[in-house]
């Protein structure tokens, strides 16, 4: 099949050691074997799309010499499926040349020599989207970053196969025989009358500890699971057809989870999960070289629990806010007066003399406990501190504050901007605060609480809350500006 530039896709018999079939796709030497499955930058994608030409092109005749198929293309969100599946499958198959595009329908009438088979877009949210399967009657299916599919809908979509063509379109042959149950095979088959049903997934190694990680390395009789090797072995797949040293480059700044699922192709911590700030953009939100400390208010978000954490901040004249530091206790249990005293204080007198700052803290902090008559907002106050209560502690809210920021531009540059060297905050916006997964793949509705994680992203939340110049989320308050009175002791 081709187009006026290039061919689209050939498909070769090949033997080695066993006989299989090679899916070549042209001008880029990438390809998949039959049961094979691709790793991260081998065209995941694209050798979805291929496993659908090929076996469609295998299907049995129907009565008037056509080999139809359907085909459903799964991705966890409609937004996801436009911007890279289909995307990806109409660059491949363009509209007018390889086939129709249906608009209404989100779907694809692939057609080549006698083939032809549509291939429906489908986004499978979570388990209660099951009920779009129901009416299905598919031939084969492709889960496209299956980690990020609830695992219900896996397992409703495999009695989905196998239902298209059906023996009134494709007859029984005589040569075919009968079936295990001794029925006559016709319907979804083969040119040799073998079953032409078909469920295949493509993703980043799954996080450990889920649904997807017990399937893969427990399969039933019918899953075969295929694991690429690590980007840095001899093994590697087309290292010949990467710049030299591509992966040690890409691992460098990375941290260990992301080196792990994306480069060496193990199991991971929950980087395929939903992070929950999914706008973050670490190439926009991070500044390549440290803002100036400005002449303004520093703004301080304190997360003040069992770790007390602080994001440092300032909003600049034209409304960006800019994240200088974020700090953390230490150690675990470090009281709220320790982390003052030896952490807070020691950076705002190095960094920030002379500035006015203001605390901006948890509500719940202004609570009293019984072990204690003086709450953590008592303490900061004692300490020479501004301090106000975030608006409020709503997460909605919270989480809106910061999206604000991260969504938003002023002139060309985005409204907000970290320093580098806030890597603890950058990992945390990047995917390790996250939306708790079950073994079901299903998600809480809150953000998980986890040390440090959790700390940071709170304290951070607390200062867009307040930073936020629009007032929406709470912010656009006037303070009254106030000193901070000098301790009577010394930092050793």
């Amino acid at each position: 099949m081709t187009t006026s530039d290039r061919p689209i896709i050939s498909i070769t018999r090949e033997v080695h050691k066993e006989v299989y079939w090679d899916i070549q796709v042209d001008d880029t030497h990438n390809y998949v074997t039959l049961d094979g499955s691709v790793h991260h930058n081998s065209t995941k994608t694209t050798a979805g799309i291929m496993k659908i030409a090929y076996h469609a092109s295998r299907m049995a005749a129907c009565t008037d010499g056509i080999r139809r198929s359907r085909a459903v293309w799964v991705r966890r969100s409609r937004q996801m499926l436009f911007d890279t599946s289909i995307k990806d499958f109409l660059s491949w198959y363009p509209p007018g040349v390889a086939g129709a595009w249906q608009k209404s329908d989100v779907s694809f009438i692939l057609k080549f020599g006698d083939v032809e088979c549509a291939v429906l877009f489908r986004p499978m949210e979570d388990a209660s989207d099951i009920n779009r399967l129901l009416s299905l009657q598919v031939s084969f299916a492709i889960f496209d970053e299956f980690r990020e599919i609830s695992p219900d809908v896996f397992e409703a979509m495999q009695g989905r196969l196998g239902r298209y063509p059906d023996k009134r379109l494709v007859p029984h042959r005589p040569e075919w025989g009968v079936d295990s149950k001794g029925y006559p095979v016709a319907g979804c088959v083969t040119d040799d009358g073998k079953p032409n049903k078909h469920l295949w997934g493509m993703t980043n190694p799954p996080d450990a500890d889920t649904y997807w990680e017990e399937l893969l390395t427990n399969p039933p009789d019918n899953v075969a699971a295929f694991f690429q090797p690590s980007g840095m072995s001899p093994e590697a797949d087309w290292l010949q057809y990467l710049p030299d040293n591509y992966y040690e480059d890409l691992a460098q700044g990375k941290s260990q989870d992301y080196i792990d699922v994306y480069i060496h192709s193990m199991f991971g911590r929950s980087l395929s999960g939903k992070p929950v700030f999914q706008c973050f953009d670490r190439q926009r939100h991070v500044a390549k070289e440290a803002p100036r400390v400005l002449s303004s208010t520093v703004l301080v978000g304190v997360d003040a629990g069992l770790n007390p954490t602080a994001t440092l901040g300032q909003v600049a004249y034209d409304g960006r806010l800019i994240v200088h530091d974020t700090v953390t206790g230490a150690e675990g249990g470090m009281g709220a007066l320790r982390f003052i005293r030896e952490i807070l204080k020691p950076l705002l007198a190095n960094k920030y003399r002379g500035l006015d700052v203001l605390v901006i803290i948890d509500p719940a902090a202004f609570q009293r406990v019984q072990t204690d008559e003086r709450c953590v907002a008592d303490i900061f106050k004692a300490e020479g501190f501004s301090v106000r209560p975030a608006k409020t502690n709503a997460v909605a809210a919270r989480l809106g504050a910061c999206e604000s920021y991260m969504t938003r531009t002023v002139g060309d540059s985005p409204a907000l901007s970290i320093a580098p060297g806030n890597s603890l905050l950058i990992q945390a916006l990047a995917g390790k605060y996250r939306y708790k997964i079950n073994t079901k793949g299903e998600t809480d509705v809150k953000p998980e609480k986890s040390h440090p994680w959790s700390d940071i992203a709170d304290s951070f939340q607390y200062l867009c809350l307040h930073a936020d110049g629009g007032g929406l989320f709470g912010g656009g308050v006037t303070t009254k500006r106030r000193e901070i009175k000098p301790a009577a002791y010394a930092w050793t």
